[in-house]
């Protein structure tokens, strides 16, 4: 794999990247094999906006009382979740963030902000994973119930996704056709972006820090499509930085060397340090 090198200081000081020479790349993802790449499909849904609105209670419902158990407190019902300060909150949050993604790895939502404001979302995306032993298996459909020059930009824009990373469940067959699909896929280069992802306020007041190692997987055009702990920096929130920012990493493939745009696999360390 390919080493790249950034580092990151509490203070506002980040060395430029560097590339060493490439060690051996993991065996398991050296290049594409024969297993095929499964199947990925787009499709246009057949509700309605009502029928949309619905589906976004019932997916927030759903994640608030996940959310609730993480913390220890009881569920609630849908009706007094709905009538409760948090959902007014998650539809302020749409608003402002401009989508909501809901929902497990192998079902999930992705809302669109309202227009206007306050309202219920009239688009979204619905990521299903019916991946399995038989291999890969992922079906995207595009809900768009709005004015019609509205949902053709909205359905034109939902032509260029990429195709997401099975659950974990779905087995190695499954995984393995999805690689071969990010090695042939049809993709979009942009602005060269690896930003350092922001200090965990945990590990902060803790004063922690340390080295995060990733392992990347790219395209063709160097967008990051899954990535992979090497090596922990002793905290669980560190960590989970590091994975949530690299998923949005575009990579310069003009200064990666031949060798890696081949394998199109890469490690990064991250280091976060505490300065006084």
């Amino acid at each position: 794999m390919l080493p790249i090198l950034l580092t990151s200081l509490l203070v506002a000081n980040q060395s430029p990247p560097v590339l060493p020479a490439p060690p051996a790349p993991l065996p398991a993802m050296q290049a594409l094999d024969g297993s095929g790449s499964g199947r990925f499909e787009i499709r246009d849904g057949a509700g309605s906006e009502s029928w949309l609105g619905e589906r976004f209670k019932e997916a927030t419902w759903r994640q608030d009382n996940m959310l609730r158990g993480l913390n220890g407190r009881s569920p609630r019902t849908q009706e007094k979740y709905l009538s409760s300060p948090d959902y007014a909150t998650v539809k302020q949050n749409l608003s402002m963030l401009g989508r909501w993604k809901v929902g497990d790895a192998t079902h999930a939502w992705v809302f669109d902000a309202p227009n206007p404001e306050g309202g219920m979302s009239t688009r979204a995306l619905e990521l299903e994973d019916l991946s399995g032993p038989d291999g890969y298996h992922v079906r995207a459909t595009v809900h768009c119930y709005d004015l019609p020059e509205t949902c053709a930009v909205f359905q034109a824009k939902q032509q260029n996704l990429l195709a997401p990373k099975p659950a974990a469940a779905a087995g190695d067959l499954a995984l393995r056709q999805w690689r071969n699909r990010v090695y042939a896929e049809t993709c979009t280069t942009r602005q060269t972006d690896m930003a350092h992802p922001r200090y965990p306020m945990d590990a902060l007041r803790e004063g922690k820090g340390g080295t995060v190692i990733v392992g990347l997987l790219f395209n063709t055009c160097g967008n990051v499509r899954d990535a992979w702990l090497l090596q922990s920096a002793g905290h669980r929130s560190l960590d989970r930085a590091v994975l949530r920012k690299a998923l949005e990493w575009q990579l310069d493939m003009t200064a990666m060397p031949q060798d890696g745009r081949q394998k199109r696999i890469a490690k990064v360390p991250v280091r976060f340090e505490v300065q006084n």
